[in-house]
């Protein structure tokens, strides 16, 4: 899953169709679409927690090709969105054998910059398939090309082969971004508004950026201008929006950044001004604070329904320090959750820091799988094992392949099928 610092969308213009659904809303008992396995995977030395000599594969289908895989973890499936001549549609393979236990019926997808994705969300006890996308009609020449932007909604307890979204969120509005959040809630953006969107009934509400209700709970004048300036709504908690505002963020009429800021920390050092990474449950925020050292971050994971600090680390994460936390794309498998080089315990708010040390190269870690992250150490990429509980780091045997990720217990090696490439995947052993 992905979740960004970005704008919204315009939701007095919002139209939520609600559609039938194959397969009596994708959770009738309809016959798995494939009962045998994917066709297999080159064995490639791996980490030993996956089982090389099972693993599967996914290729482009004459004309379709597959991108983006995406873990639903509570229906142990590996989804990836298809994108062929007759639009996209959402293909579900059991993760262990890469059988394929259902496809929905392809939707349009619209011109645009940005690539429509399958986001995984739960709510109400049930776990959701998200296929958004976003852009412009065809153009004819003489009508303006419409615009869209789509969230089709399935259970990821879907059977059948032509499953249809139990519903469809559309706008008619072109998206800015789109990211989700783990407990149902995805967020749009367009221009200066921020849509946020309920998928277990398609309810929705918007927040324009000068709206009163984002206004912090208390002043907060600075030097130049006040928090108040450039408000958007990044997050959605239990007491309401998460806003980013100028050097603070706050959940409006509950608590400010600025009352909960972590020793050692400063909402703004020369052009570094403190920023929300993200919320991956809409209960715990993660922030990056300048500190007076120009080369690090302190980040502090703080909690949604008071804005205390749980657990923080100071980090020099070489590229975040020039273009801020903004440019991380956290991760999260579990409980814990991986942003650049520093790693959180979203359990106990523990913080983990993998930059080089005097004793240790730097670390990047790309994936999570159970309490073991992966990653590479040093100039030279060598691979690595790291054990979160501990924060031990741990080198894997020369030319091991690190994986792009972990859906669903299983490692992938590649995101998309373009080029004559495959998306290769290892359960576990």
């Amino acid at each position: 899953m992905s979740y960004k610092v970005t704008g919204v969308l315009a939701a007095a213009c919002a139209v939520v169709v609600l559609a039938g659904c194959g397969s009596d809303g994708g959770r009738a008992a309809a016959p798995p679409v494939s009962s045998s396995s994917a066709p297999s995977a080159p064995r490639e030395p791996l980490p030993a927690e996956f089982d090389a000599a099972r693993g599967w594969s996914i290729s482009a289908d004459q004309d379709v090709e597959f991108a983006h895989p995406t873990g639903a973890p509570e229906a142990r499936l590996l989804l990836v969105r298809a994108s062929g001549p007759d639009g996209v549609h959402v293909v579900a393979h059991d993760a262990v054998t890469g059988a394929v236990r259902w496809r929905s019926v392809p939707v349009p997808e619209p011109e645009g910059d940005l690539d429509s994705t399958v986001f995984v969300t739960s709510d109400g006890g049930r776990e959701y398939a998200v296929l958004a996308t976003t852009g412009t009609g065809e153009d004819n020449g003489v009508d303006k090309p419409a615009r869209s932007t789509h969230l089709y909604v399935y259970g990821t307890d879907s059977s059948g082969t032509a499953v249809t979204p139990e519903r469809d969120v559309s706008l008619p509005v072109r998206s800015g971004d789109y990211w989700a959040q783990s407990d149902g809630r995805v967020f749009l953006e367009n221009g200066d508004t921020v849509t946020v969107v309920r998928v277990a009934d398609g309810s929705m509400t918007s927040y324009p950026e000068d709206d009163a209700g984002l206004r912090p709970p208390k002043e907060c004048p600075h030097a130049i201008g006040s928090c108040a300036d450039r408000m958007a709504v990044v997050a959605a908690t239990a007491s309401g929006p998460l806003v980013q505002g100028f050097q603070s963020f706050w959940v409006p009429g509950a608590w400010i950044s600025d009352d909960v800021k972590p020793a050692g920390a400063s909402s703004n050092e020369g052009f570094r001004n403190v920023e929300v990474v993200g919320s991956p449950d809409g209960q715990s925020v993660l922030a990056g604070w300048p500190t007076a050292d120009p080369t690090e971050w302190l980040w502090a994971l703080h909690d949604a329904a008071t804005g205390q600090v749980r657990g923080s680390v100071k980090c020099d994460l070489d590229g975040a320090t020039a273009h801020g936390p903004s440019g991380l794309e956290p991760v999260v498998s579990g409980h814990y959750l991986l942003a650049g080089r520093v790693a959180f315990d979203l359990s106990t708010g523990q913080g983990r820091c993998f930059a080089e040390t005097s004793d240790r190269r730097a670390i990047e870690l790309t994936a999570i799988g159970g309490d073991t992250a992966y990653g590479t150490a040093g100039s030279d990429d060598t691979p690595v094992s790291v054990s979160l509980s501990t924060g031990k780091a741990t080198p894997l045997p020369d030319g091991t392949k690190v994986p792009d990720g972990v859906a669903a217990g299983s490692a992938y090696l590649g995101t998309a099928t373009n080029g004559g490439e495959r998306i290769l995947v290892y359960p576990p052993a």
